[in-house]
């Protein structure tokens, strides 16, 4: 395990689901999973799972279909496991570049927010063709560089490199792999009273994104929230861009 993998050890996964999910994953696990139910998978592979807040979602959608949710970080599957009881559930210790599973084994690969942290991108992307089904799908959710809440926090915490290169991946590797891709953006609707809730709540997940309260804080994040929310009506919404690669139609 990487020393960036002992950091959700302990109660750090707990913490993570109770602060993180509600913000940021949970919304749009939804979404996921009610474009996924109309696939009408029955094996279903996800990668990426941390707490398991997708997959909780998908076996609402889907609960006789199989899934099995994998993620590098035990700690963050044992979390999981305490989401979702279910026989059709198995949780698994996997590397997304180096998936335990045969060829042609799933209808369905999910990933949400996890192909933009691959160290290979590409070879992550590989890995999910290579363990679908001829008439399988990828289904890709990351968050764009764009949008008010992104335009705020790119201050103190930018993603923007990053979010870009899972795009750049995503056209270079899987998009030339399938014959189709449905394309789809979804915005989560945030809203915040005031600074002083904004900054309260990026403090509080700041223990898991490498920022310092002091840079939460800092005049010119106030004075760009302060323009953001005029500008927006108070609505601070993060858009996020899904990808559902199959075979054609």
């Amino acid at each position: 395990m990487s020393t960036s993998d002992t950091l959700f050890a302990g109660s750090i996964p707990a913490m993570y689901d109770r602060y993180m999910v509600p913000l940021l994953f949970r919304p749009y696990a939804e979404q996921t999973a009610q474009r996924a139910q109309a696939l009408s998978p029955m094996h279903i592979l996800e990668t990426a799972a941390g707490t398991g807040v997708v997959t909780e979602a998908l076996h609402g959608a889907l609960p006789t279909a199989e899934i099995k949710a994998t993620d590098l970080n035990p700690p963050m599957l044992q979390e999981a496991a305490r989401r979702v009881t279910s026989p059709n559930v198995r949780f698994e210790q996997a590397d997304a570049l180096d998936l335990p599973f045969g060829d042609g084994s799933f209808d369905l690969v999910v990933c949400q927010f996890g192909a933009m942290f691959f160290p290979d991108k590409v070879k992550g992307h590989a890995e999910a063709r290579r363990v679908l089904r001829p008439s399988g799908r990828l289904y890709v959710a990351e968050p764009l560089a764009r949008g008010p809440h992104q335009y705020i926090i790119e201050l103190f915490h930018d993603e923007t490199a990053v979010r870009k290169g899972a795009a750049e991946a995503l056209a270079k590797f899987a998009r030339p792999q399938f014959a189709t891709d449905q394309i789809a953006t979804y915005a989560e609707k945030r809203s915040y009273s005031d600074f002083d809730s904004f900054a309260a709540r990026m403090i509080a997940n700041m223990r898991f994104n490498g920022y310092t309260e002091e840079a939460v804080l800092a005049p010119a994040v106030r004075r760009r929230f302060e323009e953001t929310r005029a500008a927006h009506g108070g609505r601070f919404d993060q858009p996020v861009r899904i990808d559902c690669f199959g075979p054609a139609a």
